[in-house]
């Protein structure tokens, strides 16, 4: 994997993450089964086998990152740039975690 966001395999991301955690939720083993997750997206990995998350969360993150990145490598910087995608999904992540930018849920 050349660390190219082009190079990016979305759907194979995709899938292995959604059987990651329906073989976490089985008790099943998952030693070997996705190295592909592993190496291309290691912190995602390790958040999703070592942590305690919000599932929802997770898979509406997993989206919307994804989706910026699809629309990086169907456009050819016409549709979105990367810098755009990285602004949008920083600021996103930025006021679910950071306390001072939490957006109030009425």
């Amino acid at each position: 994997m050349s660390g190219n966001i082009y190079d990016t395999d979305i759907q194979k991301i995709k899938k292995q993450v959604y059987d990651l955690l329906n073989d976490l939720d089985n008790g099943n083993n998952i030693l070997g089964k996705y190295e592909y997750l592993e190496k291309t997206s290691k912190t995602l990995y390790e958040y999703i086998t070592k942590g305690t998350f919000n599932k929802t969360v997770l898979k509406n993150n997993l989206e919307m990152m994804l989706n910026n990145i699809q629309k990086i490598q169907r456009s050819n910087n016409i549709e979105k740039s990367q810098h755009e995608a990285s602004i949008e999904v920083g600021e996103k992540l930025a006021s679910q975690y950071i306390p001072q930018l939490k957006k109030e849920e009425h």
